[in-house]
């Protein structure tokens, strides 16, 4: 159904949407995380910058730019104390050129190393007009992620003689990485779990659809009951007297036309009784027909002469087939002439609707205790979601008929223990194919 198939899609969109937009929710919120733990540590660092060079303003700065180991020494513990205080990386004094006139650091190196990286904020302080500290963003250096500050160093004149800078181990990382693993783990089982009440809602919705199917037929059958009930009665009647009327004319004048009327009134009488089965459901649609032995090639030969008295103004085009003179079958003839005529009838009318030349065949072939019987015809084809709903109650692809045809038709043949199943390749050619067994089902 078309509307169970819209269903399922906007389910489907429903719970890819839902996923997407919690995981984009968690993504966000671990976006948030680090900008807030990258925003606290940075205010840490510009705070530490600050107070440091507040605590070595009474430190003889210039003395230290003039290579004095005294002034280095009384330095160099300031610089360490503020490095224990705050569980610091190191901490350190540089002058314009990028030298380090100060470290904590067991490495001295005469040269800033990650000028290249940080130069442009050191640059900043030595040529700024105000009294500023800066952080910078967190950076890696070897398997280590780094924050630096930097605040500017005064003279006693108050111009910017050198920059302190203050380096941390970003930790946070760690914990960042930890919340990452969890989100992707977080994602995985948010999948997952989509599959599942994905796949639940489909079982749901076949449920649901089927209980619809079910409430319909019911409803048709209610329905149907009740015009078979009064239609039945007004065609019976005129049918027997037709009937009758058209035994006594084949009495006087035996011709195949009036045999044709006959058979004709005797399988309206059919159709009109298998609406009454279907509306009641009590009986088998084989109910009132006698099982025979017949010989299949002249039982066949027969269809195709009625079938072809139907078109007398077309040209039927049987494909050509093999049938065994000699085959024979014990079965429901009046039942299985019926649904043979039927599904020709719908292959005739299938090319006459596509504009085509009606080009049809029945194929024989007997397989040990089973026989099959196989409708051709190169009409226009079915897909695959007409293949789906063919046999369904009240459906057609004509743009005139009941849709009762081949529902009517399966259950007939499955009422004489056999299967009716069909086999289409769109714009070739349509196979419906009667699989029957030989003796009695």
């Amino acid at each position: 159904m078309v509307g169970s198939s819209k269903k399922l899609l906007l389910g489907a969109l429903f719970t890819v949407i839902l996923i997407a937009l919690v995981n984009f929710a968690w993504w966000l919120y671990y976006l948030r995380t680090e900008r807030l733990m990258d925003n606290q540590l940075s205010r840490r660092l510009v705070s530490v910058a600050k107070t440091g060079a507040i605590a070595l303003k009474s430190s003889p700065i210039e003395n230290l730019t003039a290579n004095d180991l005294n002034a280095y020494a009384q330095i160099s513990a300031t610089l360490e104390n503020i490095r224990r205080a705050d569980s610091l990386a190191e901490v350190f004094i540089v002058d314009q050129n990028y030298r380090i006139l100060a470290t904590t650091s067991l490495e001295n190196d005469s040269v800033y190393f990650l000028s290249a990286l940080n130069g442009r904020y050191i640059d900043s302080i030595f040529y700024s007009i105000s009294d500023l500290a800066l952080a910078t963003p967190s950076y890696k250096t070897g398997s280590v992620f780094l924050k630096s500050a930097f605040a500017p160093l005064l003279d006693s004149t108050g111009l910017v003689i050198a920059v302190l800078g203050v380096e941390a181990n970003v930790d946070y990382f760690d914990a960042l990485t930890a919340l990452k693993k969890n989100l992707y783990y977080s994602i995985f089982i948010s999948i997952v779990g989509g599959i599942i009440i994905g796949f639940i809602f489909l079982l749901f919705q076949k449920k649901i659809t089927s209980a619809e199917q079910k409430l319909f037929l019911n409803q048709t059958h209610s329905f149907l009951g009740r015009m078979v009930a009064v239609v039945s009665h007004e065609i019976k009647n005129p049918l027997m007297i037709i009937r009758a009327s058209a035994e006594r004319l084949l009495k006087k004048n035996k011709s195949d036309e009036g045999q044709f009327i006959v058979e004709e009134i005797d399988r309206l009488n059919q159709i009109v009784t298998g609406y009454l089965n279907f509306a009641s459901t009590k009986e088998r649609f084989i109910e009132h027909d006698q099982k025979t032995t017949i010989n299949v090639a002249e039982f066949i030969q027969n269809i195709k002469k009625h079938f072809q008295s139907n078109y007398p103004n077309h040209k039927i085009n049987w494909l050509k087939t093999d049938i065994d003179s000699h085959l024979t079958i014990n079965t429901y003839p009046r039942s299985l002439r019926q649904v043979i005529l039927n599904l020709l009838i719908n292959g005739a009318d299938a090319c006459l609707d596509d504009e085509r030349p009606i080009t049809v065949g029945i194929d024989i072939k007997n397989d040990k205790d089973r026989i099959k019987i196989t409708v051709i015809d190169q009409g226009p084809g079915l897909d695959k979601k007409e293949i789906k709903k063919i046999f369904s109650p009240f459906y057609t692809t004509k743009t005139t008929g009941s849709g009762l045809g081949l529902y009517l038709s399966k259950k007939i043949i499955e009422d004489m223990g056999g299967i009716l199943d069909i086999n289409s390749v769109k714009n070739k050619q349509t196979e419906l194919i009667i699989n029957l067994p030989m003796t009695e089902s």
